[in-house]
């Protein structure tokens, strides 16, 4: 029997409505033949190029140096009607590192050219265009990826300063001030069981004598987060169909921000490190793209362990609430009202049943039960108070309380989820679900 030759063409996935997530497996990807520059047409109407190859720029943040770069394409350049087509393409590439895609190591072009026709041929089927990759087209597509970490760079390197990286005493040598630095360093990104309380992505919280250890809750990391994933032009969350694709912190986002802010650490200590052959400290793949994939382990493994799965997924709803509010504010839109505090633990469900005269002890609340009603002129909210020694029905003027949870879940209990802030704004009743990516 004798073996077909292989295919000069690319038969992409179709696009499903139903699924648009749909991605190639690694197996998927492998086993297509794909030579994706060997069309003898481009509706772009750029010269093809026959390179196996598109290029650095899709998913590192450095151009390799000494390639020789392809000519630049611009989407001025492109006709009209193909456009729209390109436009979605390059979003959703970037949404994909919020959801679905990590930073690849050691991909090959034939893996990444074949996500790239995936997304592609995506595009080509939401906008009924026939829009063919090329590699001009490739770097074109990619950009806003490299675009998007550059902007955590940046974002990183200002704000890991409140770590305190830098000797704040300004009669050190040049020497001592540089070996502070360092030492600092080593402290922030040690991740031992010792060194717990210093470790760069975790937070503390005083609770009246004690501290309590916020695992992956750092509020100088959390403030990275929400300006960069938030608040960034660069942002695909703008778009209000990839919005609705959120909601909560993904295991995507709190891993690529970690990694911008290891970046951003080590670019402020490396700086002062003299060296006359020394490149420029950058975020690229080479280094931070194994560390992505560290602190997404990391997440999973904490997430297993019944002192962090309620608390920890959370912290990252808390997060993403408050990134909204950031995201509603730079659009000029009304911030959202509070969420209606929705049970998350059995314990939340049932609270002890007591009877007597006493008014400390909770009413007992029956389908005969009549509510006592002052003889007030002034209207009256009636509301629930609830206190660690127990609770009673208690009649309120034109007030309203939160409740976030029983006493036995008190700010120092593992499943406590935080009120928000005042000073945050208030939160987004939408997107409630307390799924976890």
């Amino acid at each position: 029997m004798t073996t077909p030759e292989p295919s000069d063409s690319f038969e992409p996935i179709p696009y499903d409505p139903v699924n648009p997530k749909r991605r190639l497996t690694s197996s998927e990807r492998s086993s297509h033949r794909l030579q994706p520059y060997t069309r003898t047409s481009s509706t772009s109407g750029v010269m093809q190029n026959n390179s196996p190859s598109i290029g650095s720029g899709s998913f590192v943040s450095d151009n390799c140096g000494g390639q020789k770069e392809a000519k630049k394409l611009a989407l001025k350049d492109l006709p009209q009607g193909e456009r729209p087509t390109v436009k979605w393409a390059r979003k959703r590439l970037v949404m994909d590192l919020l959801t679905t895609v990590v930073w690849p190591q050691n991909e090959t072009d034939e893996c990444r050219d074949a996500y790239l026709n995936e997304v592609l041929n995506q595009a080509n089927s939401m906008y009924g265009t026939n829009v063919a990759l090329t590699k001009e087209l490739g770097i074109l597509l990619t950009n806003p990826v490299s675009q998007f970490r550059n902007s955590l760079a940046d974002i990183a390197e200002k704000l890991v300063r409140e770590f305190e990286i830098e000797p704040k005493d300004t009669t050190l040598s040049d020497e001592a001030r540089k070996t502070y630095m360092q030492n600092r360093r080593l402290m922030l990104l040690d991740s031992s069981e010792a060194n717990r309380w210093q470790y760069f992505l975790h937070g503390e919280r005083v609770v009246e004598q004690n501290v309590n250890l916020l695992v992956f809750s750092n509020q100088i990391v959390e403030k990275i987060h929400i300006s960069h994933l938030y608040g960034s032009p660069y942002t695909p969350l703008h778009e209000k169909a990839f919005l609705k694709e959120i909601t909560t912190t993904t295991l995507h986002m709190f891993s690529h921000v970690a990694a911008g802010v290891e970046y951003g650490i080590d670019k402020i200590v490396e700086d002062v490190i003299p060296s006359s052959t020394k490149k420029t400290w950058r975020f690229h793949g080479e280094i931070y793209a194994s560390r992505q994939a560290y602190y997404m382990e990391a997440v999973t493994r904490a997430l297993s362990l019944p002192i962090h799965k309620e608390a920890l997924p959370a912290r990252f709803l808390n997060l993403h609430h408050r990134g909204l509010h950031t995201l509603r504010t730079k659009l000029g839109l009304v911030g959202p009202e509070d969420p209606i505090y929705v049970p998350q633990t059995m314990q939340e469900l049932t609270r002890p049943l007591y009877a007597g005269p006493s008014t400390s002890q909770p009413f007992l609340q029956s389908s005969s039960a009549v509510l006592p009603v002052p003889a007030q002129e002034e209207p009256y909210s009636y509301t629930s108070d609830l206190t660690a020694g127990g609770s009673s029905m208690a009649v309120h003027a034109h007030t309203s309380t939160t409740y976030y949870g029983p006493a036995s879940d008190s700010q120092f209990g593992l499943y406590y989820c935080a009120p928000p802030d005042e000073d945050e704004g208030p939160q987004d009743p939408l997107n409630q679900g307390y799924s976890f990516y």
